[in-house]
């Protein structure tokens, strides 16, 4: 996979926090702040990829972006490119089917043309796919945005893939997002949101309620599929490729 945007190329992206205090309904005090995690791009049709290769993890080095008070996983390879965990990228490509298009299904973000894109990989493959926080602090998860990867979308929608792996698509398979708080090892609560669901298949940005989750210090997210490579009985992988889109995910203090 080509690299895009490198350390050199920073100056080009700037990561966003936006913060807010809201009033309360009595007595008009302040409430907590509110942070929405947000990037921005200036060069088009790029993604972002690391290239500090001190922290080696299994085939990937692991590389975590900060955009203070979220810290995102992010890992990659020499050989193999982005690698797991989440980068940010504002790629339109539609219509390509492979894994190494990073982009929406939507070509942009929820407000601006930038947006996160993930790979979730298997447990023996990728990185974990998690956002905690820079100061270790418990905060109230309130929402965020997702939507489908192209490659995600083309494979369930029309059956193309790299691999050439990927079944006819029912109206029984899904294709689940698993969202799950932690504060610290207690697991705070748990959310599945269905990018597909039978031949109904995620195309636009949609908004997740995140507030079951409570007070989290770590929020991690993983993906099921229905359409499993299977041979002689037996299931191996997935042939839906792993990968999500994420946006605006939004906490309060």
């Amino acid at each position: 996979m080509k690299k895009v945007l490198s350390f050199a190329l920073m100056a080009l992206a700037m990561g966003f926090v936006f913060t807010s205090c809201d009033k309360e309904e009595n007595g008009g005090e302040e409430a907590a702040k509110s942070y929405t995690l947000s990037m921005s791009l200036d060069k088009a049709e790029s993604y972002y990829l690391s290239d500090d290769s001190t922290n080696s993890v299994g085939y990937y080095f692991r590389s975590d972006i900060t955009i203070d008070p979220f810290v995102l996983v992010h890992g990659w390879s020499p050989k193999y490119g982005f690698g797991g965990g989440f980068t940010y990228s504002n790629c339109t490509d539609d219509t390509t089917a492979t894994n190494s298009n990073l982009s929406a299904i939507t070509k942009k973000g929820v407000k601006n043309n930038t947006y996160f894109i993930s790979y979730t990989g298997t447990e023996d493959w990728g990185l974990p796919v998690e956002i905690s926080f820079k100061d270790g602090k418990a905060y109230q998860a309130k929402e965020c945005y997702v939507t489908n990867s192209t490659s995600a979308y083309l494979a369930i929608k029309e059956g193309k893939d790299e691999q050439g792996s990927c079944k006819e698509w029912t109206k029984d398979d899904k294709f689940t997002l698993v969202i799950t708080g932690f504060n610290g090892k207690e697991q705070t609560g748990k959310i599945d949101f269905l990018l597909a669901d039978g031949l109904d298949v995620v195309n636009t940005w949609q908004q997740v309620d995140l507030s079951k989750l409570g007070k989290v210090t770590m929020i991690k997210f993983s993906l099921t599929t229905t359409d499993m490579v299977t041979y002689d009985g037996s299931t191996y992988y997935p042939s839906t490729p792993l990968y999500f889109c994420l946006d605006q995910l939004t906490v309060t203090e």
